[in-house]
């Protein structure tokens, strides 16, 4: 059987307005082997980074079930939840927001160690322990041991997410939730830190879940890919099988969106026509229905499940399957 780290089962989060209930997170469900990564892709506003933080507990579930190591961090105290997080951590979109200026390179990376109180020592052996720590991270994640006393403004946008690297490596994670964490950067800083990722997955066996908008660069790094809109799963399939085979008319149209870096190709595939529904109250019938070119009555009849349409590939569409 395969060695599955995470399993998040119904998961949802509500945000409560004047106006009702902000379907954010809606009954969201996968499973996630060790040493793999899901790439979470889908628009602005779809719940992508909402599931990332409440599948961690940085924003607590409104209902369900998240299974780490077969344990089900829901239901643990503050506690044990703190003890937790050593083996979960996450890597910020904003490298430069999510970094406290007043801190320096090196403090901020030794940061996650004296919170969790990592290195049994004090005096003169904690401080020289945890140089050595901080130094030999900053060798893996490619940082300069110039740059120890240095400050986030001082530095460009992906020296800084090497920073959050380091920061999320320090404790020796299993899980890392990857929050876009090269959207902010240049194509050349991207490519970079992506092969870092990789590399580091390879070394020490991570385990990512991997959230974008851009289905160029989830391509590179994912073994699957699971399409969100408005809060819910709508596809879910191995990255090739994806891209070869998309089923659901909103993953065709994300597709075909992906630019070409030809001049004279056109852009060939579905347009996605109208705007997205709110996310507040939500309709009882088929998210995707009144922008789907391909709508049917089943689609009418209520939220399509998520179900297994080609082996390993699910679908909720209720003219998909």
């Amino acid at each position: 059987m395969a060695d599955t780290i995470l399993e998040v089962k119904n998961l949802k989060k509500y945000f409560k307005t004047n106006k009702g209930n902000v379907h954010a997170v809606d009954n969201v469900s996968f499973t996630l082997e060790r040493g793999k990564t899901l790439g979470i892709v889908g628009e602005s506003g779809c719940g992508k980074s909402t599931t990332g933080r409440t599948i961690l507990r940085l924003i607590e579930p409104t209902s369900g079930e998240v299974y780490f190591d077969g344990k089900d961090i829901c239901k643990v105290s503050n506690k044990e939840m703190t003890k937790l997080r050593k083996d979960m951590q996450i890597i910020f979109q904003d490298p430069f927001s999510s970094l406290d200026p007043r801190m320096t390179v090196s403090q901020l990376i030794a940061e996650p160690l004296k919170y969790h109180k990592i290195i049994e020592a004090s005096g003169k052996e904690l401080e020289q322990k945890t140089e050595e720590m901080v130094l030999d991270l900053m060798r893996t994640v490619g940082l300069a041991e110039r740059l120890y006393n240095a400050y986030p403004h001082e530095l460009d946008g992906g020296r800084r997410q090497r920073i959050g690297i380091a920061r999320a490596l320090i404790l020796q994670p299993k899980l890392i939730v990857c929050d876009e964490p090269v959207s902010a950067l240049d194509v050349s800083i991207q490519a970079q830190i992506l092969n870092l990722l990789q590399e580091l997955q390879k070394e020490r066996g991570l385990t990512y879940i991997f959230i974008t908008h851009n289905l160029s660069v989830v391509n590179h790094i994912a073994d699957e890919i699971a399409v969100m809109y408005l809060g819910s799963i709508v596809e879910k399939a191995p990255v090739e099988e994806l891209f070869q085979n998309p089923l659901h008319p909103y993953t065709k149209a994300l597709l075909s969106a992906i630019p070409v870096p030809e001049i004279h190709k056109k852009q060939n595939g579905p347009v996605i026509q109208g705007e997205v529904v709110s996310p507040i109250n939500l309709p009882d019938e088929c998210r995707f229905y009144k922008r789907c070119p391909i709508s049917c009555e089943a689609c009418r009849q209520g939220v399509p499940e998520l179900r297994e349409v080609l082996p390993g590939h699910f679908v909720a569409c209720g003219c998909c399957q």
